[in-house]
This record gives C-alpha cells, sequence and structure tokens, in this order.
C-alpha cells in the first residue's frame, strides 16, 4: 500500500512544485504601465509558462513511464497505458496557472479591448485537428474493446485446421488494448480533452494587455492557444499512435494481417501528424512588432532629417 501510495502521489508533487514557481513568477511580474513593458513582460510570461509546462509534463511521463505499477491494481501496463495522457494533464494544469497569473501592469490608468473571442477563432484549425484525433482515438478504442476476448487484453486467434490438428482449439495475442486498457484510456481521455477546453476558454477571456494594440494581443493569444493544443495534439495523438502499434503487433500475431497492416499504418500518419503539429507551435510565428517600437512607427510620422528634401 505504501508504494502504491507513493507512485501516485510522486508526479502529482513534481506538479505542484512545478506550478509553485509558475504562481512565483507571476506575481512578481508587475511591469511599469507602459505599452512596451507590458507587451514584454506578457510575452516573458506566455514562454516561461510554456517552458514549464513542457518540463512538468516531461517529468510526470518518465516518473509514470519508469514506475514500477505491480503494487498498483489494473492490467500489466496500465500505468504506461496512460502515462502520456498524465503528462498532457500535467502541462494544461502549468498552462491554466499561468493564464490565471498573467502579468498585470502598475498604475492608474488603463486600457483594454472589450472584443468578444472564439476558441475557433484563436485557435484555428489546430482545434479541428486536436478534436478530429480525439475521436478516431476514442473510435479506435471502441473497436478495439468490442473485438478483444474476454479478458480485455488479448485478440482471439483463429484456429487453423493445421492448429487443430495438433489439438489447439482456442487461442489469442497479446497484450491488446481492450476494455481494460480502453475504459482507462477514455477516462483520461475525456479528462485531458475538458481541462484543454477549460484552458482555451481562459485563454480567450483572459483580460487584454493593457495599452498595447489589438494585434499584439491577438498575437499573444493566438500563441497561448497553439501551444496549449500543441500538448493536447501531442499527448493524445500519440496515445493513440501507441495504441494502434500495440494493436498492430497483437494482430499480426493472430493471423489477421490486414487490419494489423492498416492498424500501423495510422499509427505512422498520426504519430507523424501530431509531432508535426506540436513541433510548429513550440516557435510562433513571426507578429506584429510592439507598439512604441521603431518598426511600429510608420515611415510617415519620422520627421525629415535638417537640411533634406521633405
Amino acid at each position: 500500500m505504501a508504494v502504491a501510495l507513493v507512485l501516485l502521489l510522486a508526479p502529482w508533487a513534481v506538479l505542484v512544485v512545478v506550478l509553485a514557481v509558475v504562481v512565483g513568477v507571476g506575481r512578481r511580474a508587475r511591469p511599469q504601465n507602459t505599452p512596451v513593458a507590458t507587451l514584454l513582460a506578457a510575452r516573458r510570461h506566455e514562454n516561461l509558462t510554456s517552458a514549464l509546462a513542457l518540463a512538468g509534463g516531461l517529468a510526470v511521463a518518465v516518473l509514470l513511464l519508469t514506475a514500477d505499477a505491480a503494487a498498483l491494481p489494473g492490467p500489466p501496463g496500465g500505468l504506461t497505458a496512460v502515462s502520456l495522457l498524465g503528462a498532457g494533464l500535467a502541462a494544461l494544469l502549468v498552462h491554466a496557472v499561468g493564464e490565471l497569473t498573467w502579468p498585470r501592469p502598475v498604475g492608474v490608468v488603463r486600457h483594454a479591448s472589450l472584443r468578444r473571442r472564439t476558441m475557433r477563432a484563436i485557435g484555428g484549425r489546430r482545434v479541428a485537428l486536436a478534436g478530429a484525433t480525439a475521436a478516431l482515438a476514442a473510435l479506435a478504442l471502441v473497436v478495439f474493446g468490442l473485438t478483444a476476448d474476454a479478458t480485455g487484453r488479448a485478440v482471439p486467434h483463429p484456429v487453423t485446421p493445421l492448429a487443430a490438428g495438433e489439438g489447439y482449439v482456442s487461442g489469442a495475442s497479446g497484450p491488446y488494448p481492450g476494455w481494460a486498457y480502453g475504459l482507462p484510456l477514455l477516462a483520461a481521455l475525456t479528462v485531458v480533452l475538458a481541462v484543454g477546453a477549460g484552458v482555451l476558454r481562459l485563454v480567450v477571456r483572459r483580460p487584454a494587455v493593457a495599452g498595447t494594440r489589438e494585434a499584439d494581443d491577438l498575437a499573444l493569444r493566438r500563441t497561448s492557444a497553439r501551444r496549449v493544443l500543441a500538448a493536447v495534439q501531442l499527448v493524445v495523438g500519440g496515445t493513440l499512435a501507441a495504441v494502434l502499434l500495440v494493436a498492430a503487433a497483437a494482430l499480426g500475431n493472430a493471423g489477421w494481417a490486414p487490419a494489423a497492416w492498416g492498424a500501423g499504418g495510422l499509427a505512422l500518419v498520426v504519430g507523424t501528424a501530431s509531432l508535426v503539429a506540436a513541433g510548429t507551435a513550440i516557435v510562433p510565428p513571426p507578429g506584429p512588432p510592439a507598439a512604441g517600437s521603431p518598426a511600429a512607427v510608420p515611415p510617415a510620422a519620422v520627421p525629415p532629417a535638417a537640411g533634406s528634401p521633405a
């Protein structure tokens, strides 16, 4: 019981430390009430939050993957099966705390845009991609659950005439992602999607960066949404790819070659697409220059030098 308790609490202890760092940094980030200072502080806060979310997610993933889960209830490898989704949940919680500790400028007079935005407008096509990946993962888990044997951990092996002549009357191949693994994965997937949607809502509804142009604030929101969706895409797509590969191996051993090749090919497509989508979200595209910077001043606003023709 003590070992099981340590295994369950260790990842969340790491997460609590990371969250404490995010809260502490957010409270210290009190920029002066100037457009440039506020915008730079917001960008630093976003980059630091994303870095800590990545570090916290990786730490939780390593702890779950390397933990000896023999003392925990459930099928063998059950903790490993939900490790990526657990890491994604940790990263999303860090992002949520980062949104709640967004730096506020110091000053009496503040200005903010009241324009309403939606998750679709902020997240763009990544929202649809993450939703499609999650739907495909849920469908795959249901199909594998329905095709598994009574144990929920193996796929039935058809008995050929040759095997029957040798005395085999039944067979199965595993591990296979049947209901024993599928139900915990579906529950974890639901939690990750719900928390991800909540964090995106925080991004949409957070106060605008005071004193900055609307384009700057929109670029910051899109960067935050891109990184939140990248975390969801990476863990959901990675989990689906791993499930498909495990199922492909079991199906191949059980003699279901066409299904094995289909699952393996789909795993390659999903895994590659998820890695590309997550990788492209790490570094945001060039945004508009900060308000008040030389690049933001139109050429006509710069007075001609003395003695030069107007």
